[in-house]
């Protein structure tokens, strides 16, 4: 049987990606907090923002914050996982020992 590698994740792409999840994620959840004040989105919105829930900065900073951070845990899964790849793979490639 024939194994096949992973491949590898486009570090941009990935970065990306956890800029628009945490982003949105981070929107749904002020507007839980607007709508509802639903005590675990205001937890959510409270670890981007220390400014008052109700203000139109915390919205901002807030959504700044959530971005640039799911940003940073994007492009850091990417690395560890492009990484990982590349020792696994070097492990597997080398001869045993007789």
């Amino acid at each position: 049987m024939v194994q096949r590698s992973a491949s590898r994740l486009g570090v941009f792409h990935c970065t990306l990606t956890g800029a628009v999840v945490l982003g949105l994620l981070f929107l749904l959840c002020w507007f839980g907090v607007a709508v509802a004040d639903i005590p675990a989105s205001r937890r959510m919105v409270g670890f981007f923002t220390s400014q008052a829930l109700e203000s139109p900065g915390a919205i901002g900073l807030g959504l700044a914050s959530a971005i640039a951070f799911g940003a940073l845990v994007g492009g850091l899964i990417a690395l560890s996982f492009n990484a990982l790849g590349m020792m696994l793979g070097a492990l597997r490639r080398r001869p045993p020992r007789a």
